[in-house]
């Protein structure tokens, strides 16, 4: 044997939509550079891909060389190593989340991504030879609508920017924008200004062999992380309000949001750095109250959605001294752990039993009571303060270790509020999407009703198998109707088949029922709704 060849980067596999672990990372991020400050070129496996897809050619063609608003797959973390910084580079100055975000993500068990950049890490800006992170207030307001990219179409791929891109990934199950809170923070809190003037003080001996200079690899930063007060709760609740209504009114039903809940002024910030006014400071439970008051997003007063999960508190891992005040945000670990949990135990099971790698401590320290599952089921609709472990995904200390205590959605109820309950909807709406692509030219009428029908029975029935229903038999656990008493006549002359599914979710304590549409080889994101039976 002549020599060894260590390839990072495998060859990218097809797309997979029954997938349920694959990440999409929007955001910030620089390219790797070489020696010469040349950026390091995709390789082939990479350009087929976007070929393939119509971003290396056509009339949709973008520059994939500075991977620019593209998508690009990453199936670990050495393939994104090799293209992206990783956050301890010269230039990184502690703002790298996105970076941290797919390093956490792969090092919980992640096995695919994908990345969109939308530019490089906040920067710098010195004034009076103080790094002012936060001073860029403008360019960072500036970023956020590249990345939701509002007027974009599911039809027209040119006008694919940031998020809109999940329209071309069928197989990601999990939206990740890690740059969020630095992007809604209010300027950055600055050291305090205060030099020794050494030509004052008596004489003394100073050696002159020089101190070793600091490890590359082992740079912290002791500036604030992003720290919210009410207005910018606020401003950062819009933004998830706009990700969860693109998520639950467009054919993106399967995704989910999984984000950090910014911290709150009240946490603690060294003495050492200027400390916010008295009417800036809320804290976590103000926010929650603030954010997510008990309605759903569609009324367009709330982030409660069953689309969305944030986590919380921040992390001190064994790489997050990288980052502002040595914190990293839980979004990117949680899908991770999300990632690990639909590959070992099933999407449609919870999170909790997965132990995290990495983690060293949390902050802040939350008060035992934050942290206990209620005994009594949770009263909604009445905007009771409600402990954090039962609206947030929170990670927690046990005997075991820190864990995730809590699998859950913001979703302002019980029926959605178990985030396996979510995933397993989508996971059946995925069902659904493939039956109507391959029954497509198939004559509508009761031979094609019927297999479908037995169709969907026979993957409940295996879901069943697998514990994601619960009952002590198929006929308890769910029922499928699909017949002229499912689909008006409307329906049939415009060729929708409409199923009902209904199901006891094993996670659940009320039945959920959910209308499948097929139209079009696609499930239709408005026909799919869940309803509470018995519930008061």
């Amino acid at each position: 044997m002549s020599r060894i060849v260590f390839q990072p980067d495998l060859p990218v596999t097809p797309d997979e939509p029954d997938r349920a672990d694959v990440a999409c990372f929007v955001g910030l991020v620089r390219l790797r550079r070489g020696a010469d400050e040349s950026v390091t070129p995709l390789p082939i496996t990479k350009l087929d891909w976007l070929r393939l897809y119509g971003w290396l050619d056509g009339p949709h063609r973008r520059d994939c060389d500075l991977r620019y608003d593209i998508p690009v797959p990453i199936e670990n973390y050495a393939a994104f190593y090799a293209l992206y910084d990783d956050g301890r580079s010269a230039d990184a100055v502690g703002t790298d989340y996105l970076a941290l975000a797919v390093q956490a993500f792969f090092a919980q068990g992640g096995q695919r991504c994908y990345v969109v950049r939308m530019g490089d890490p906040i920067g710098p800006k010195y004034e009076a030879d103080v790094l002012h992170v936060g001073a860029n207030a403008a360019d960072r307001a500036a970023t956020i609508p590249r990345l939701l990219a509002p007027d974009a179409s599911p039809e027209d791929q040119s006008s694919w920017h940031g998020v809109a891109h999940l329209w071309g990934l069928p197989d990601v199950s999990f939206l990740l924008l890690p740059d969020l809170p630095l992007l809604h923070a209010a300027q950055m809190h600055v050291a305090k200004g205060e030099t020794e003037d050494l030509a004052l003080g008596p004489e003394q001996f100073i050696p002159c062999v020089p101190s070793p200079a600091p490890s590359e690899d082992l740079r912290t930063y002791p500036l604030p992380a992003p720290r919210f007060g009410p207005a910018e709760y606020q401003a950062w609740s819009a933004t998830l309000r706009t990700v969860v209504q693109r998520l639950s009114t467009s054919d993106l039903r399967e995704v989910q949001f999984v984000a950090a809940m910014p911290l709150p002024f009240e946490q603690p910030i060294s003495p050492a750095f200027d400390g916010p006014s008295a009417g800036a400071a809320t804290g976590v439970q103000d926010a929650i109250a603030l954010v997510l008051p008990e309605l759903t997003a569609d009324a367009g007063l709330s982030a409660s959605s069953a689309f969305l999960q944030l986590a919380y508190p921040w992390l001190r891992t064994t790489r997050s001294h990288g980052l502002l005040e040595g914190l990293e945000p839980p979004d990117g670990t949680l899908a991770g752990l999300l990632a690990r949990n639909a590959l070992l135990r099933g999407t449609f099971t919870s999170a909790t039993k997965i132990a995290p790698a990495d983690i060293v401590d949390l902050f802040p320290a939350l008060p035992m009571y934050e942290t206990l599952v209620p005994a009594s089921k949770p009263v909604w609709q009445g905007n009771t303060v409600k402990p954090l472990v039962v609206r947030l995904s929170l990670f927690g200390f046990t005997p075991a270790g820190i864990r995730l205590l809590s699998d859950v959605t913001t979703y302002p109820g019980e029926s959605y509020r178990p985030a396996p309950v979510n995933r397993l909807v989508s996971v059946i709406s995925r069902m659904a999407q493939h039956l109507g692509e391959s029954h497509l030219f198939e004559s509508h009428g009761p031979r094609l009703w019927a297999q479908l029908e037995r169709t969907l029975r026979a993957f409940l029935t295996r879901l069943w198998g697998l514990g994601a229903l619960d009952g002590a038999s198929p006929a308890e656990a769910f029922d499928v109707h699909c017949d002229r008493n499912t689909m008006t006549q409307n329906d049939i002359d415009n060729g929708r088949i409409v199923a009902v599914v209904g199901f006891q979710a094993a996670a659940s304590i009320e039945l959920i029922t959910v209308t499948l549409t097929v139209q079009a080889g696609s499930t239709s994101e408005a026909e799919i709704q869940a309803q509470l039976t018995g519930a008061a």
